[in-house]
């Protein structure tokens, strides 16, 4: 049974024998068995060095928060830390005449092979760390929502969790609240944020920290293990502090540009697949090749969904329900389509307009919106980026269309927003394809 220190110097030693082993293959790749090894073991010697100090700073070796469930945010904070990692070493390369190579393909293909290498090794340890010793925590605060919470990880054993208990913030005692810490050898100590408020428990939190305990707000512990806001936190002040920076224009960009350059090649599947999907619709029922209806787009603007048809006239007065398409709505060609998604390859145009992105919240009808503003206190902050094809809520939830719903779509809508970064719509579309082709597979 290893300690918590034990456990962070073990990934730090993992780490530098991945490091190595990168440049290793690296090098091969490059020269083959004519390696030039000693040519970049120092300069690569003195980069490693700056790399575990970036690691230690980014929180990598805090494996306290990263049990095996939390996939997505062990390969965000990994490629992050290694993107920076990568342009500190481009910049020690360059602007220090010490070393006698400036490697330009080395260091990009060595960072790529890095990061891979690092991603698969944290979710690896992690794993065997959670099956040999959960990861102990314990909750300062007893809202109802920390008791739910509690309770769901107690339920779940797989997310890597054993809950100690949750303290009543009123009756804490000083002595008590750190015996009980160290005595059953807390991990993780979760607090309600009103508790950073109260100088007596910040004192206990402090003194406590030499145990080796993390200490974690419960609105970022929930966030990271749900992948949603929780309700709690829906307020005007939760908005100022988290979407002051809402646009995140130099991500839009890098976003629009991603957008642009996958519809190019979905583009031509489209227009080489889209004169026999249109022969197949005509051939098998009565009414038009595309299906086209109004949206809510960014900033409440209106704009025409296009998809092609899989549904009979007058579909919208027969019973029927979200899936795959198997119901009386849907022709024999529209089945396919909805198995396959084919019949969404027509939202490509809608991209190319900048109506829609690949990723972000699923655009609901007009009428749709109006009610749910009515209902759902801030719901049209899901507004404020571009709507997309597919979204965190799509790949979180088993059903994200029912009205019903909304509420919880809503959190995981505003947990995108909030987070959005190109490495987390990459691993949505990652996900989304996984899932279609599962689905077509059916």
């Amino acid at each position: 049974m290893f300690s918590a220190k034990h456990k962070k110097i073990i990934l730090a030693l993992g780490d530098i024998v991945i490091f190595y082993a990168g440049l290793e293959i690296t090098l091969f790749i490059k020269y083959g068995f004519a390696e030039r090894w000693d040519l970049h073991f120092y300069p690569f010697l003195w980069v490693h060095a700056l790399w575990l100090l970036i690691f230690y700073s980014a929180g990598m070796y805090d494996w306290e928060k990263f049990p095996p469930t939390r996939r997505y945010q062990i390969a965000q904070l990994t490629f992050s830390s290694m993107a920076i990692s990568g342009i500190t070493a481009t910049a020690l390369f360059y602007f220090i005449s010490y070393f006698s190579i400036t490697p330009k393909t080395n260091l990009f293909l060595d960072v790529i092979i890095v990061s891979a290498l690092l991603a698969l090794w944290r979710l690896y340890f992690l794993k065997i760390v959670s099956k040999s010793n959960k990861i102990t925590v314990l909750f300062f605060g007893t809202t109802e929502e920390t008791k739910q919470f509690s309770k769901l990880l107690k339920d779940r054993p797989a997310f890597g969790y054993n809950v100690a208990g949750i303290f009543q913030t009123g009756s804490l005692d000083h002595n008590s609240a750190k015996k009980f810490i160290h005595e059953n050898k807390i991990n993780l100590v979760v607090v309600e944020p009103n508790i950073l408020q109260n100088e007596d428990l910040v004192k206990i939190l402090y003194d406590v920290l030499p145990y080796g305990v993390t200490i974690e707000k419960f609105s970022e512990f929930f966030e990271s293990i749900m992948g949603k806001v929780p309700t709690s936190l829906i307020n005007k002040s939760w908005f100022l502090e988290n979407l002051a920076e809402i646009n995140k224009r130099p991500f839009e960009m890098a976003k629009r540009i991603l957008d642009l350059v996958i519809a190019l090649f979905l583009g031509a599947v489209f227009a080489a697949t889209t004169p026999f999907i249109a022969i197949l619709i005509k051939l098998d029922s009565n009414g038009p090749v595309f299906y086209k209806h109004k949206r809510v787009g960014k900033n409440g603007k209106i704009f025409e969904f296009i998809k092609f048809r899989s549904m009979v006239k007058d579909a919208d007065k027969t019973d029927g329900f979200k899936g795959t398409g198997d119901d009386a709505r849907h022709t024999r060609v529209g089945k396919i389509l909805r198995k396959t998604y084919l019949d969404e390859l027509p939202q490509i145009i809608n991209v190319f307009k900048g109506e829609m992105s690949f990723v972000g919240p699923r655009p609901e009808r007009p009428h749709y919106v109006d009610e749910l503003k009515k209902k759902i206190p801030f719901y049209e902050i899901r507004l404020l980026t571009r709507p997309g094809i597919t979204g965190w809520a799509q790949i979180s939830m088993q059903n994200d269309a029912s009205v019903e719903d909304a509420p919880e779509k809503l959190q995981y809508d505003l947990y995108y927003i909030k987070n959005r970064s190109i490495v987390m719509d990459l691993a949505i579309m990652l996900k989304t394809a996984s899932t279609m082709a599962r689905r077509s597979g059916r």
